[in-house]
């Protein structure tokens, strides 16, 4: 699967962040998309600590900035537990 342009990614978060704002999402799949969107924000600086990590000799102040990185994962996680919203009740 091909990856979006930069132009193309900015106009598809920006129909999610609408559909969300104007409660046209019915089915979920704005908030679907920026959720995921968010997650992988945090997964690449993940991927990009943990290669620092491996690579620059696995020092103390790499392996903090990484553990950082994955509490903010596990943040992310409880943070946005709350799904009250997330199914449409018929």
């Amino acid at each position: 699967m091909k990856k979006l342009d930069d132009e193309q990614m900015k106009q598809v978060t920006a129909l999610a962040e609408a559909m969300r704002e104007k409660g046209k999402d019915k089915y979920k799949i704005g908030y679907a998309l920026l959720y995921l969107l968010e997650r992988n924000k945090l997964l690449e600086d993940v991927r990009k600590r943990a290669e620092y990590y491996v690579r620059f000799g696995q020092g103390e102040q790499e392996l903090s900035n990484l553990r950082v990185a994955l509490e903010k994962m596990h943040e992310l996680d409880v943070v946005d537990a709350d799904d009250s919203s997330f199914f449409v009740k018929e």
